[in-house]
C-alpha cells in the first residue's frame, strides 16, 4: 500500500469521515479537529492507508526531535498491518520511542501477532488497556463549589505545581503545552492557592486528574470534571475519558459522575525502532 498524506483543501472531508466513524474514532476525531481549530495542523502530518475511502489514519508531528505521542485510528484489526506500514513512515523523523494512542487492544494484539516474538516485536503495551468512557450533557450533574474556594483555569504559571503532581512527570515543556493549548479547569482557595485540576489531553480525552491531599472530602474532583465537561460540551467538543482497566479507583469514579462505558478498549503503544 502507499502512504497518503491528507490535504488542507481535504479536511472538511476527513471530518466527515471520521464522524461516520464513531465512536471507535472519537480519539482521532476529537484530536484532528482539536490541531485544525489550534492551527496546528501546520506541525503534523496526517496520514491514511488511501484516499478518499481509508481504513487507517495516523497524525504525527511532522518533525520530532524526542519522543511524542501520536494518535491513530483503525477500523479493523485486520487492517493492522496498514497501521503499521504508516507508523512506520512516520518514525523516519523521529527519535524512538514513538508513543501512539486511539487504536483498540485487538488492533494492537493484531500487530503483535504479525511478529515472529514478543522479543522481535517493535510494539509493546505502555500500560493497561483503557476503557473509553464517554459523557453526554444529560449526564452532567453540576455540583455547588464549597465556599472559599473558586473555579478559574490552569495558565503557564501553574506548570511546576501540576508537573509535580504527576508520577510521570514529563519534561516540562510538554507540562506547559498541554496547559496553555487546551481547556482545563482550576479549583483554588480563596487566596488563591491550587488544590484541584484538570486538563484535556492533546489527543482529546480530559486527565490529569489532581485534588490535594488535604481537600479530598470536599468532592472537589467531581466539581472539576464537570465543570470542565460542559466546557468541553459549550465549545462543541465531545467529551471523553480514557481510564486504566485495573484503575478500580478511578472507574468508580467517571461512572459516579455520569460517564458511559463504550464497548471496546484503546491501548496505549510504543513503538520502539532503530535509528538508521
Amino acid at each position: 500500500m502507499a502512504v497518503r498524506e491528507v490535504l488542507p483543501e481535504e479536511y472538511d472531508e476527513l471530518d466527515q469521515k471520521l464522524e461516520k466513524e464513531l465512536p471507535l474514532s472519537i480519539c482521532g476525531l476529537v484530536h484532528f479537529r482539536l490541531m485544525r481549530r489550534k492551527h496546528l495542523l501546520t506541525e503534523k502530518m496526517v496520514l491514511v492507508d488511501s484516499w478518499p475511502d481509508f481504513s487507517v489514519l495516523v497524525i504525527v508531528q511532522r518533525h520530532i526531535r524526542e519522543t511524542w505521542l501520536s494518535v491513530g485510528f483503525c477500523k479493523d484489526p485486520e487492517f493492522a498491518p496498514n497501521l503499521e506500514t504508516l507508523i512506520q513512515f512516520a518514525s523516519r523523523n523521529t527519535s524512538p520511542p514513538l508513543y501512539i494512542v486511539g487504536c483498540t487492544s485487538e488492533v494492537m494484539d493484531a500487530l503483535v501477532c504479525a511478529h515472529q516474538s514478543m522479543n522481535s516485536c517493535p510494539f509493546r503495551r505502555m500500560s493497561a488497556d483503557l476503557i473509553v468512557y464517554t459523557l453526554r450533557n444529560k449526564n452532567i450533574v453540576p455540583r455547588a463549589i464549597p465556599d472559599g474556594f473558586k473555579i478559574s483555569e490552569l495558565s503557564e504559571i501553574h506548570t511546576d505545581i501540576v508537573r509535580k503532581s504527576r508520577s510521570y512527570a514529563g519534561k516540562k515543556e510538554s507540562i506547559t503545552y498541554q496547559i496553555t493549548n487546551f481547556l482545563s479547569v482550576l479549583i483554588e482557595t480563596d487566596d488563591g492557592h491550587p488544590v484541584a485540576w484538570e486538563v484535556q489531553h492533546e489527543f482529546g480525552a480530559i486527565g490529569m486528574l489532581h485534588v490535594e491531599p488535604e481537600y479530598r472530602r470536599n468532592k472537589l474532583g467531581s466539581i472539576v470534571t464537570r465543570t470542565l465537561a460542559n466546557k468541553l460540551i459549550k465549545d462543541g467538543q465531545l467529551v471523553f475519558a480514557l481510564v486504566e482497566e485495573n484503575n478500580g479507583t478511578s472507574i468508580a469514579f467517571h461512572e459516579n459522575n455520569g460517564y458511559v462505558r463504550l464497548p471496546f478498549k484503546f491501548s496505549c503503544m510504543e513503538f520502539i525502532f532503530l535509528i538508521k
